[in-house]
C-alpha cells in the first residue's frame, strides 16, 4: 500500500531478503527501490554493484513493474517475482483484460517467493516420475520401452527420409538454377547480337538517309553566289574597255582562248566579268565562302596577264546571294578574307536577311574527321547551267533565249523557285593538316560549298578539285574558318560552338588543282 518500497538485505528495507553471495559493504542500502506513480510501480533505484536483471535483461531506471515480472539478483539469485494480491489489486493496473488469479495460486506464489526452495517443481516432477515407474508392472514397462524405441526409430527414419528428399530437391534446384543461368547467358548473348544488328541497321539507314536529311534541314541555308567585277586604270580610275573593233564581242560575251587587250581609251564596251560560286549561312547574317569566290580576280588568268600589260586594278561591281525558296537575291558585303587559307567572310544586312534561313552548325569534335568517314556536300557546281539542265529542254532553251545574262537567268530561276543545291555523298579519302580530301562529286561553281561530316555538322569548306580525278576534291578544315569568323565579329550560336584547336602545319600537295569559278562569259 506504500508509495515507495525498498528491497534489500539491510534491516531498514521495507522488504528484507537474504543475499548470502554478497559481502557486507554491498549489503548496505537497498538493492532495489520501487516508487508508485499514477498507480504503477516503477524502478526508482538499484544497487549498481550487483548484477541485477529484470526478466533476464539488465535493469534500467524508471522501468515499469508488470504482473509476472522477475527480478534476478546476482549470478545465482535470489529471484523476486511480482504478483497482484486481492488487497492491492486495485492499485496495480492489470496487463491483461479480464485476467483473474485464484487465491490459492496467489498464496503459493507468495510462499514460493519467500522460500529458498526454487527447485520444488523439478523435485516434484522427478518424484512423481519415480513413483509412476515403480507402480508399473514389467510387461507395461517393456511395451512402453518398445513403443519409445519404435517412436525413436520412426522419427529417425522420417528424419532421414526428409533429409534425403531435401538433398534431392536441393540438387534438382541447383541443376535448374544452372540451366536457368545458362539460358539467361544465352539470352543475353542473343540480345547483344540483336542490339548489334539493330545498331548496324540504324547506322546503314542513317548513312543512306544522311544526304536527304541534311538537304531537308540545311539545304535552304546554302546559297548560290553571283557577282561581277571590272578593271579600272590605276591612278585615274577609268574603266578598262574592249577595243572598239571587238565591241561586237564585248562584255560578258567574250569567247576564245585569248582575251583581247583592254584599254582605258576609246568607246568600246566596259570589260565586265561574271562569276558564280557557293556559300552558306552560319548565323547573324554571316556567309562563309572561298576567297577566290569573293575576290575572283585573284584566281583569274586574265587578271594576271592584264596586270602585266596594263596598270589595271580589279573592282567588285556586284555580289549577291540566291537562297532556295527566296524569290529575290540579297546583297552580299565582303567582310574579310584569310591570308593563307582559301576562305572569305561576307555579311547580309539584317533587314535583307530572308526569314527562316537555317543556320548551318559547325563541327566542334575533331574526332569525326577521319579517313573513311562519310561526308556530304551541297553546292551549285556549273552554276545556272545545272539548274537549267534540270528543266524541260524546251523550257531551258526558252529561258536562255529570253535571258541572255547569267544574272537574268538566275533571277528567273529564283522567281520560279528553281534554286536548289546539288547534294552528293562520299567518303574522306585523305587528310592533311590544312586539307580534307573527299570523293563526293562536285564541279566548277561548287567552291565555297559546305562539307558535312557524319554528325550532320560542317567539317570543311570546298575550295578545289583535282583535275585528273573528279572524285578527288579538297576542303579547308572548318577550324580555320572559325578563327577567321571570330576576327570578323561573328559569335557562335550555343549549339554550334566550333573547335578552336590549331592544326599542325603540313606541306602543300603538288597535285594540279583548279579553283571553282566559272569561266567569264
Amino acid at each position: 500500500m506504500r508509495d515507495r518500497i525498498s528491497i534489500g538485505a539491510s534491516d531498514d528495507c521495507d522488504v528484507k531478503i537474504r543475499l548470502p553471495q554478497i559481502t557486507a559493504p554491498e549489503a548496505n542500502g537497498p538493492v532495489i527501490e520501487l516508487a508508485r506513480l499514477n498507480g504503477v510501480y516503477r524502478i526508482a533505484g538499484f544497487n549498481p554493484a550487483l548484477d541485477v536483471k529484470l526478466n533476464g535483461r539488465p535493469i534500467k531506471p524508471n522501468r515499469e513493474i508488470a504482473d509476472g515480472d522477475e527480478v534476478w539478483i546476482g549470478p545465482s539469485g535470489p529471484a523476486i517475482h511480482f504478483f497482484p494480491i486481492a488487497a492491492t489489486a486495485a492499485l496495480v493496473p492489470a496487463r491483461r483484460d479480464g485476467a483473474h488469479v485464484a487465491p490459492f495460486i496467489e498464496q503459493a506464489a507468495m510462499e514460493a517467493s519467500a522460500t529458498t526452495r526454487r527447485d520444488d517443481a523439478k523435485r516434484f516432477v522427478r518424484e512423481f516420475t519415480s513413483e509412476l515407474v515403480r507402480d508399473m508392472n514389467p510387461s507395461t514397462k517393456i511395451i512402453t520401452f518398445a513403443i519409445l524405441i519404435l517412436a525413436v526409430l520412426g522419427a529417425l527414419y522420417i528424419g532421414f527420409a526428409q533429409f534425403n528428399e531435401a538433398r534431392h530437391s536441393r540438387r534438382i534446384i541447383g541443376e535448374q538454377q544452372a540451366q536457368l543461368t545458362a539460358q539467361r547467358e544465352q539470352l543475353q548473348h542473343a540480345n547483344d547480337q540483336l542490339s548489334e544488328v539493330v545498331r548496324s541497321n540504324e547506322k546503314v539507314l542513317n548513312t543512306l538517309s544522311l544526304g536527304e536529311m541534311l538537304r531537308t534541314n540545311y539545304g535552304s541555308g546554302v546559297c548560290l553566289i553571283y557577282g561581277s567585277y571590272m578593271f579600272v586604270e590605276s591612278g585615274t580610275g577609268r574603266p578598262l574597255r574592249f577595243p572598239e573593233q571587238s565591241s561586237d564581242s564585248a562584255g560578258t560575251n567574250q569567247t576564245g582562248n585569248e582575251s583581247p587587250a583592254l584599254t582605258p581609251e576609246g568607246s568600246g564596251a566596259i570589260a565586265e566579268y561574271e562569276f558564280v560560286g557557293s556559300g552558306f549561312h552560319i548565323g547573324d547574317g554571316f556567309v562563309l565562302t572561298n576567297r577566290h569566290v569573293a575576290q575572283p580576280w585573284l584566281a583569274a588568268v586574265r587578271a594576271q596577264s592584264l596586270n602585266s600589260s596594263v596598270k589595271g586594278l580589279p573592282r567588285l561591281k556586284k555580289l549577291m546571294a540566291f537562297f532556295p525558296g527566296v524569290a529575290q537575291p540579297v546583297v552580299l558585303k565582303y567582310k574579310q578574307a584569310a591570308q593563307r587559307e582559301d576562305l572569305a567572310v561576307c555579311t547580309i544586312d539584317a533587314k535583307d536577311l530572308p526569314p527562316k534561313v537555317p543556320v548551318l552548325p559547325l563541327e566542334k569534335d575533331s574526332d569525326t574527321v577521319a579517313v573513311g568517314k562519310i561526308v556530304v556536300t551541297m553546292g551549285y557546281p556549273s552554276g545556272p547551267d545545272r539548274l537549267l539542265a534540270l528543266l524541260d529542254e524546251n523550257e531551258a532553251r526558252s529561258i536562255q533565249a529570253r535571258y541572255g545574262s547569267v544574272e537574268a537567268q538566275l533571277g528567273y530561276l529564283a522567281e520560279t523557285k528553281h534554286i536548289q543545291p546539288l547534294t552528293t555523298q562520299g567518303n574522306i579519302t585523305d587528310l592533311e593538316a590544312r586539307k580534307i580530301v573527299y570523293d563526293a562529286r562536285t564541279g566548277e561553281g561548287g567552291s565555297g560549298a559546305p562539307l558535312f561530316g557524319p554528325s550532320g555538322r560542317v567539317i570543311g569548306v570546298t575550295f578545289a578539285v583535282f583535275t585528273e580525278n573528279t572524285a578527288s576534291n579538297f576542303a579547308v578544315p572548318v577550324r580555320f574558318a572559325v578563327t577567321l569568323l571570330e576576327k570578323s565579329g561573328w559569335v557562335a550560336p550555343p549549339s554550334s560552338e566550333a573547335d578552336q584547336k590549331e592544326g599542325a602545319s603540313a606541306s602543300q600537295t603538288n597535285s594540279r588543282t583548279t579553283n571553282q569559278t566559272n569561266s567569264p562569259r
